[in-house]
C-alpha cells in the first residue's frame, strides 16, 4: 500500500544493551500513565506544527478565498474508549465468501459516517473523533498545507491502464479513530521524547482500531478513463514526482484514486496477523449526479485481506497495463472483488495477492505494512520484486528470484506488534509510525546540533521504491 521514497535519510538509531529508546537520556521505555505538561486532563495538547509546505498566507487569501488550510487533528485521548465504541462491523465475518464485501463496505460506511458531509475534516465530524499522524511535515517531502496531503508512490507508466503512458504521483492523508488515537497518545504524550514501544507487544494498537487513507493522484480522466467525474482537492505539491524538491511547489488538482483502510480485528488473530486490510479503487463512472466529497462514494472495494497466504507460492504477475483483474482462486486470505461491472481492471499484487491501483504488483498490502518498524530497518519492498522477465514494455511478467530467503519472509504472516527486524521495535503495521519517529529523530539531531554514538553502529540507509538501498554515509562539519 505505501510504496513511496523515504523523503530524506532517516538516522537508523540502535538500540543499546538497556533497550533503550535514545533521544535525550538513556532512561527504561516509559510505561507510566502520569500526565505531562503537555496533556490536559483526559486529553494530550501538543502542538505539533499542522503542515510543511504551502503558499504564503497573501497568496493563499488572494488566490483561494473559499480554500480552508489544514488543522492537524492531535488531541489525542489518554484513556481508552470503552467497549461500547467497537464499530457494530464486528459482528460481519471478514473471511466469510458471501459476506467479506458486506464487512468490507460497512468499514467504508464508518470511516464516511460523519465525515464525508464536512469534506473530511476531522474536527467536524460530530459523529466520532479522528485524528491524523504527527510529524508529517517534516522534511522536503512533507505535507501540504491545502489539506494535509503527504507525497508517497510514483505511479509508473502503464500502472492505471493502457493510456497511461506518463509517470505521476501520489499523495496521502491518513485518519485514526479514537482506539488508534489511544496509542498516539500514549506514544507522543511527552512531545520531546515519543515512546516506540507504544506500538510494540505487550503494547500496540488496540482491538478496535480503525484507520484510513484517502489516496489522491495528479493523473486525471485523460489518461486514466475511471477517474472521470472526480472528486478533486487543492493541493501543494512539487510539479512532478522527480522534479521540485529544491525548485519549488505548485498548486495542482489532485484527484480521489484510492482508499485504504486498516482494522485491529480480534478475528484475524488466528491467521497469525491481527489486522485486517482492505483497498477501494476510484470509479467516476458510478457518480449518477454526485458533487464533492460525497463523490468518496464511488469508492468500490477491491478486496479484503487478513493474511498473506504464506503457503501459496503461484507465481505470477499481472503485468502494466492491465486490462482484466486476475483472481488467484488458491488464495484463502485474500477475498477479491469480481464485479467487473463496477471495478476497472486491477492489477493486484504477487500471485493475486491485495493491492491498490496505485501500488506494485509485485507485493501485497499486508506485506508491506508489516515491515513498519523503528527505525526503518527493513526495505518496505524486498530487492527480489525487482528481478524477472519483462514484456515489450519493460513491465515484469513473472519474478524470478522468489526462492530467496528475504523474499519468502516478506509474505509470511507477522503477528501484530512484533517488530519484523530484530533490531527494531515494531511499529504494528502502521508506516506513518515509522515515517513520524523517523522524521522525529532527524529533527532532533538538527535542534541539538549533534548525535549519538548508535547512530554510527548502523550505516544509514536512504530506502527507495525500487527495493534498492542506498549507503548514506553523513558528511559532518
Amino acid at each position: 500500500m505505501y510504496y513511496f521514497k523515504f523523503p530524506q535519510r532517516v538516522k537508523y538509531l540502535l538500540y543499546l544493551s538497556c533497550t533503550v529508546f535514545i533521544l535525550n537520556s538513556c532512561s527504561p521505555p516509559s510505561t507510566s500513565t502520569e500526565k505531562v505538561e503537555e496533556t490536559n486532563g483526559k486529553f494530550v495538547k501538543n502542538n505539533f506544527p499542522d503542515f510543511g509546505r504551502m503558499i504564503s498566507p497573501a497568496e493563499f487569501h488572494s488566490k483561494f478565498p473559499n480554500d480552508r488550510v489544514f488543522k492537524l487533528s492531535q488531541d489525542y485521548p489518554l484513556e481508552m474508549p470503552d467497549d461500547s465504541q467497537i464499530p457494530s462491523f464486528f459482528d460481519i465475518p471478514f473471511d466469510d465468501d458471501e459476506r467479506w464485501m458486506e464487512y468490507i463496505n460497512a468499514v467504508r460506511d464508518y470511516a464516511f459516517e460523519g465525515m464525508i458531509d464536512v469534506d473530511f475534516i476531522a474536527q467536524e465530524s460530530k459523529v466520532r473523533k479522528w485524528y491524523h499522524m504527527p510529524w508529517m511535515h517534516w522534511g522536503p517531502q512533507g505535507s501540504e498545507g491545502f489539506h494535509g496531503l503527504a507525497k508517497e508512490a510514483e505511479i509508473g507508466p502503464y500502472q492505471l491502464g493502457p493510456d497511461q503512458k506518463t509517470s505521476h504521483q501520489t499523495y496521502a492523508l491518513g485518519f485514526y479513530n479514537e482506539f488508534a488515537g489511544y496509542t498516539l497518545a500514549q506514544m507522543w504524550k511527552d512531545k520531546d521524547n515519543p515512546d516506540p514501544y507504544a506500538t510494540q507487544k505487550p503494547n500496540g494498537f488496540p482491538v478496535g482500531t480503525v484507520i484510513f487513507k484517502l489516496l489522491f493522484t495528479d493523473a486525471d480522466e485523460s489518461e486514466v478513463d475511471y477517474l472521470v467525474n472526480p472528486m478533486t482537492w487543492n493541493a501543494y505539491i512539487t510539479p512532478t514526482w522527480n522534479n521540485g524538491q529544491d525548485t519549488g511547489r505548485v498548486v495542482k488538482k489532485m484527484h480521489l484514486i484510492q482508499m485504504d483502510v486498516m482494522v485491529r480485528d480480534p478475528r484475524a488473530d488466528q491467521y497469525g496477523t491481527g489486522w485486517v486490510f482492505g483497498t477501494f479503487c476510484y470509479n467516476g463512472k458510478l457518480n449518477n449526479g454526485k458533487e464533492g466529497s460525497f463523490r468518496a462514494e464511488n469508492l468500490v472495494p477491491v478486496g479484503i485481506q487478513f493474511g498473506n497466504d504464506p503457503q501459496d507460492t503461484t507465481n505470477f504477475i499481472n503485468p502494466y497495463p492491465v486490462t482484466k483483474t486476475i483472481i488467484n482462486p488458491n488464495l484463502k486470505q485474500t477475498k477479491i472483488n469480481p464485479d467487473s461491472t463496477q471495478l476497472p481492471p486491477q492489477h493486484l499484487g504477487w500471485g493475486g495477492r491485495l493491492d491498490g491501483p496505485v501500488d506494485l504488483n509485485t507485493s501485497s498490502c499486508m506485506s508491506c505494512h508489516a515491515t513498519a518498524e523503528f527505525p526503518q530497518i527493513a526495505a518496505l519492498v524486498p530487492k527480489e520484486s525487482f528481478i524477472g522477465d519483462t514484456n515489450a514494455l519493460g513491465q515484469l511478467t513473472k519474478l524470478t528470484e522468489t526462492q530467496a530467503e528475504e523474499f519468502i519472509d516478506y509474505f509470511k504472516n507477522l503477528e501484530c506488534a512484533t517488530p519484523y527486524t530484530a533490531d527494531a521495535t515494531s511499529c504494528d503495521f502502521s508506516l506513518q509510525v515509522s515515517l513520524a519517529l523517523g522524521y522525529f529523530t532527524e529533527w532532533k539531531d538538527e535542534e541539538v546540533e549533534g548525535y549519538w554514538t548508535s547512530e554510527f553502529e548502523r550505516l544509514p540507509v536512504e530506502m527507495n521504491r525500487d527495493g534498492s538501498l542506498k549507503i548514506n554515509v553523513p558528511q559532518l562539519d
